[in-house]
């Protein structure tokens, strides 16, 4: 199917901890959340045209498991958990290899795609150095950082982004909750075409999600 390249595009890209660490209900919960977070946005008019979608997973190494696409084109994946959680790894192949290869820069003849939005879902605890591409965190991506389960380190989820929520805990009404929370952020980046701030916010609404 061909797409129209004048069409300004929202890249979306889960960053997901499959460390050893995110076994059990962390895992589930993004595996659940997947389903019904492309779903909604498939059916939204507001996303479905603009936002393409991908998913890239790491521990010791990062691979990306599902290349950006149209958020439609998402039919599921399979998450394999172990080893450590080289974060800082994970955050330099996306800034150098996958937004370098699949970011579409502005030239003479169109326009470029928004600034990629990032949601970094993980417990917090990296086994490596991620500083050094701490500048380029802040210049080339809008980063939400997710933490995922009861333990999951607050703190070193604030060092890398301003923009924190928790899911601790896996009840219906939470699990709803932060998927309206990611589906909602979604839209907001890719209303910023119409003229809007595209400074993110997170809002108070969503008393079930325990905010940093």
């Amino acid at each position: 199917m061909e797409y129209d390249a004048s069409v300004r595009r929202l890249p979306v890209y889960m960053l997901i901890d499959c460390s050893s660490s995110m076994n059990g209900d962390a895992i589930e919960a993004v595996y659940q959340g997947f389903r019904n977070l492309t779903t909604k946005l498939s059916n939204d008019p507001n996303t479905c045209d603009i936002v393409w979608f991908s998913i890239i997973a790491y521990d010791s190494v990062p691979r990306q498991l599902f290349p950006l696409s149209p958020i439609g084109h998402y039919k599921g994946i399979s998450l394999d958990i172990g080893g450590s959680s080289n974060m800082g790894r994970a955050l330099k192949f996306l800034l150098n290899d996958r937004i370098v290869n699949e970011v579409r820069k502005q030239t003479k003849e169109r326009k470029g795609d928004w600034k990629p939005l990032v949601f970094l879902m993980s417990d917090g605890k990296p086994s490596d150095e991620w500083e050094s591409v701490k500048q380029d965190i802040s210049t080339k991506m809008n980063i939400v950082a997710c933490g995922v389960g009861a333990d999951a380190d607050i703190d070193s989820l604030k060092k890398i982004t301003d923009l924190v929520v928790m899911l601790k805990d896996m009840t219906q009404e939470t699990f709803d909750q932060f998927i309206d929370f990611l589906s909602s952020t979604m839209t907001t980046a890719s209303q910023r075409s119409e003229g809007r701030s595209d400074k993110l916010m997170i809002e108070p609404k969503y008393n079930k999600i325990v905010l940093s």
